[in-house]
């Protein structure tokens, strides 16, 4: 047994401090994503709250099918979808693991420009496209983890990645940046 199936056993036995420990262990990983997901502060810390809100409410039908991160973080990817129903879903946060990706030797002022126009391509996206994005290249899912975070298959998170990325290319190719690729 893991040490997060360990601390949901705990928590599940009535011991309050062992889900604070998966608190302060994914605190940061889940705001980080809704930040993400929302392009905005308050709303991100509301947003997390409410994800472990939820957790707490819900640990009963955590079954260890997947990881507890795994299942935090569709968790957070519901909350954020039904926040999105709420009001139109905002331009995704572009960081500095994206720019890594997309980087191409240009001058500190293009960089930014670019960063900007991938931040508005990613936006742009269908939202099962920008969600593959978003778990797959800022939180560092794998395939088959994003698959249970968004409640599809494997050939669905690649196929979904794909047509994101060449999406992505598109759009950076219309704003006139070439694809090395």
């Amino acid at each position: 047994m893991d040490e997060d199936q360990q601390l949901v056993q705990n928590y599940s036995d009535g011991n309050e401090e062992a889900f604070e420990e998966l608190v302060k262990k994914y605190q940061r990983q889940i705001y980080s994503y809704a930040y993400r997901m929302t392009n905005d502060a308050e709303e991100a810390k509301d947003l997390t709250q409410k994800v472990f809100m939820n957790a707490a409410k819900g640990i009963k039908y955590f079954r260890n099918e997947s990881s507890f991160k795994t299942w935090l973080f569709k968790i957070a990817t519901n909350a954020a979808i039904n926040q999105s129903r709420i009001r139109k879903y905002p331009e995704v946060e572009l960081d500095e693991t994206m720019a890594s990706i997309h980087d191409s030797g240009l001058s500190s002022v293009i960089d930014k420009e670019m960063q900007e126009h991938i931040k508005q391509g990613i936006a742009a996206l269908p939202e099962r496209q920008r969600l593959a994005i978003v778990l797959r290249v800022y939180e560092g899912l794998s395939c088959a983890e994003t698959a249970r975070v968004l409640g599809c298959s494997e050939g669905a998170i690649k196929a979904n990645y794909h047509l994101a990325v060449k999406k992505l290319r598109e759009f950076l190719k219309e704003h006139g940046y070439e694809s090395g690729s």
